[in-house]
């Protein structure tokens, strides 16, 4: 019987805006100006779906991708990535034999099983892709390779599933989380101010009446 292993990839983009860990982000829809695509120009969409789909796997296969990601937004965002196995089928373990790299703009952040485990562990915590202020773009290399000493099996099929989950958070810049030091002093001076005017309106207003039922 042919032989066939196969390892399906998918990656999903949650973006949110929020004050916390990334892990408690809510799924909404990517934003617009967030573009995140590999060099074959397949690009994530809006409802966050990117599938690798790498089929008939051999010992010492390789596989690259190139994912640009670049902020049009007029926010700054911080991107960051888990992973999240989902299924393995078959004699063989796929997710055990292949091994991932990543690197950001030449610069490595995983290097270990790509189930995601190993060093710095995807599952439980997300790997950071950096800051992106505004026009600013990365670049995500993605290398995986095949263990050389992989078994080979002819009689059943081996599958495994892994989920990506990509987060774009939008980071609240100092204006946007409420008024400076210096402008809590101007406002508050003009409510100061404001508050006299209103009083001294007041108390003038207050006077007249007494002067008109004093000469009444």
């Amino acid at each position: 019987m042919q032989r066939v292993k196969r390892l399906i990839l998918s990656a999903l983009v949650i973006a949110a805006v929020f004050s916390g860990t990334v892990a408690h982000a809510a799924a909404t829809n990517l934003p617009a100006g967030m573009l995140i695509g590999d060099q074959y120009g397949i690009t994530v969409g809006v409802d966050g779906a990117y599938f690798i789909d790498w089929d008939g796997i051999e010992a010492s296969d390789t596989l690259t991708k190139s994912l640009t990601i670049l902020n049009t937004e007029p926010y700054a965002f911080k991107v960051s990535m888990t992973a999240e196995p989902l299924e393995e089928t078959g004699p063989l373990q796929l997710l055990d034999e292949i091994h991932l790299t990543l690197k950001l703009d030449g610069r490595i952040l995983y290097d270990g099983r790509v189930r995601g485990d190993e060093g710095v562990d995807m599952i439980r915590n997300a790997l950071d892709l950096g800051n992106y202020e505004s026009g600013q773009m990365r670049v995500l290399d993605i290398s995986m390779e095949v263990s050389p000493e992989m078994k080979k099996y002819y009689w059943k099929t081996s599958e495994a599933f892994l989920k990506w989950n990509f987060y774009a958070v939008r980071e609240v810049s100092p204006d946007e989380d409420g008024p400076k030091t210096g402008e809590i002093i101007k406002y508050g001076l003009y409510g100061v101010m404001l508050c006299m005017t209103v009083a001294t309106a007041i108390l003038i207003i207050v006077k007249k009446k007494q002067k008109k039922e004093e000469s009444a």
